[in-house]
């Protein structure tokens, strides 16, 4: 009876614990460092939560090793609410395939909330290369192999461009970088060569001359970027790439809590600031259920354990 009991209890306590939830600070912990696709999302989100009630929403970068020190953090949360996960498809699908182990599991570790943008990625090189079209620099690199290097400073970014290199038959030197944006200052600085780039850090030298925009990523041209096309129709035949972002919690966190954060997060995309945020980046909106994003990282895991084969990135 004792035991019957104090599970009736813990369940009528769960619904009452999310009716108060929030009661203190919430903490967002993000995949990558400030100014990047992913911090400036989750500060639109995070901000837009904090508005809604009434409570103080931090944002915690720690950036490094492809996302995995902020996915060990925050799988090793107190699974109450108040630790979140703001990450992208570089931790939930790529890493589990690239690494041979992780200090987290990309399924196990987390509770999914709700998916938040979608976005295709820009294909930029440095203004004095010789190349104004990716025919070109296909060309260009298969003049001199091995000689040619790529930036990238997140999973996405790395598997747009070895795709790449394999799709094309070019031999390319791959450059890590700790977060994007610092993949693109060497760019604008003439230290790489091209960069397969979320829109957030890349669009804006492209757009205003600092570096050559040669296409998109999507399957079509992306409305308001006419100029671009891409990749598929410059003689790529199939070649298409998406980044993601997403919300997440330490596995555990109770349901009631989960779904109270889905509506919150919900709410937050019809906000002026998130769909800004779409406006500027050419993104679409990526907010669902936990449930559809469940699904949707099941879909990407298969998809990413395919292309990081194909490309050859397992760390060895």
């Amino acid at each position: 009876m004792k035991l019957i009991s104090l599970l009736v209890g813990m369940l009528l306590a769960m619904p009452a614990a999310a009716q108060d939830y929030p009661a203190r600070p919430i903490k967002i912990i993000t995949a990558f460092g400030p100014g990047t696709a992913t911090d400036i999302a989750a500060r639109v989100i995070g901000q837009d939560i904090a508005v809604q009630t009434g409570q103080t929403v931090v944002i915690d970068n720690k950036s490094g090793a492809e996302g995995q020190i902020a996915a060990q953090s925050a799988a090793a949360a107190a699974p109450d609410g108040y630790t979140l996960f703001f990450t992208t498809q570089t931790t939930q699908a790529i890493n589990p395939h690239v690494y041979k182990s992780l200090a987290y599991d990309p399924v196990k570790s987390f509770a999914p909330i709700a998916g938040i943008t979608l976005g295709a990625q820009i294909v930029m090189v440095r203004n004095d290369l010789p190349a104004k079209t990716i025919q070109e620099f296909i060309a260009l690199a298969k003049a001199q192999p091995g000689k040619l290097s790529f930036g990238s400073g997140n999973g996405s970014s790395r598997g747009g461009a070895e795709l790449f290199r394999i799709m094309t038959r070019t031999d390319l030197l791959g450059v890590p970088y700790k977060t994007q944006p610092q993949a693109i200052t060497d760019l604008l600085g003439g230290r790489i060569d091209i960069i397969f780039s979320d829109f957030t850090v890349g669009l804006p030298p492209v757009l205003d001359g600092r570096a050559r925009g040669l296409a998109v990523t999507s399957k079509q041209r992306i409305p308001g970027l006419d100029q671009f096309p891409t990749v598929d129709e410059s003689g790529v035949p199939g070649f298409e790439m998406w980044a993601w972002t997403a919300m997440y919690a330490p596995a555990g966190t109770p349901k009631p809590i989960v779904d109270k954060l889905n509506a919150l997060v919900r709410q937050a995309a019809k906000s002026p600031a998130y769909l800004n945020l779409l406006k500027a980046n050419y993104g679409v909106s990526f907010v669902g259920s936990p449930e559809e994003l469940a699904a949707f990282q099941a879909t990407e895991t298969k998809k990413w354990a395919e292309i990081v084969s194909i490309a050859g990135m397992k760390e060895p």
